[in-house]
């Protein structure tokens, strides 16, 4: 029975879509499911180096260091420091660029690998990679969307004289582009009345005919 419950384990562990690995207490990656193979598992800034393509703090380090994220720096400083031995779970959020050079967010779970007979702490620890970008865009896009109903409640700078309005980088634009920047309107030009009467007086009288 046991090597029933194995099997079936290892191919959960392989068919999983989220990206799988398991680190000793070293961080060293001793086992990583076809998922990490085929995604982050590629993402490793030096390939050629095995030992740093296997321990996952010194990825998730080069990885900040691409990236020039400061909070990924963060947190593999806090696993560094907090991580060992593996006595609780951590959920922290990653920026990684994929070999295409695309930026792709994951959420990131560390849950300890501990033994039904035993109370003691594991040197071991499975960390799943759920992506997450479709979600970070999502929220990007409705932040900017919420940013652009703030703006245009509050109040606009506009020129007294040409009608210009400053946007949010002190440029000034029409209020044609403007808003058609912060809003999905679109315009189309006519003349009003009382411009036509100012501007081609002599049709005036086929306005006031209609009025």
């Amino acid at each position: 029975m046991r090597h029933v419950t194995s099997d079936l384990e290892r191919l959960s562990f392989q068919s999983i879509r989220h990206q799988l690995i398991i680190v000793d207490h070293n961080w060293i990656i001793q086992s990583c499911n076809r998922a990490w193979q085929q995604g982050l598992g590629q993402c490793s800034p030096n390939p050629d180096t095995h030992s740093s393509h296997r321990h996952y703090l010194h990825l998730t380090e080069a990885w900040a260091k691409r990236g020039k994220n400061a909070n990924m720096a963060l947190v593999a400083q806090n696993l560094k420091e907090r991580g060992i031995p593996f006595n609780r779970n951590h959920t922290y959020d990653i920026c990684v660029y994929t070999v295409y050079n695309e930026k792709r967010w994951f959420r990131v779970e560390l849950t300890p690998l501990s033994y039904a007979n035993s109370i003691l702490d594991t040197d071991l620890a499975l960390i799943a990679h759920m992506d997450i970008t479709e979600q970070r865009k999502t929220e990007h896009q409705l932040k900017k969307a919420l940013s652009e109903v703030r703006t245009l409640r509050g109040l606009l700078p506009i020129c007294a004289v040409c009608k210009q309005i400053k946007d949010e980088e002190e440029h000034w634009n029409s209020v044609e582009s403007y808003l058609e920047k912060h809003t999905h309107a679109e315009f189309t030009h006519d003349i009003c009345p009382e411009c036509i009467r100012q501007l081609y007086p002599k049709y005036s009288n086929i306005l006031d005919k209609r009025s």
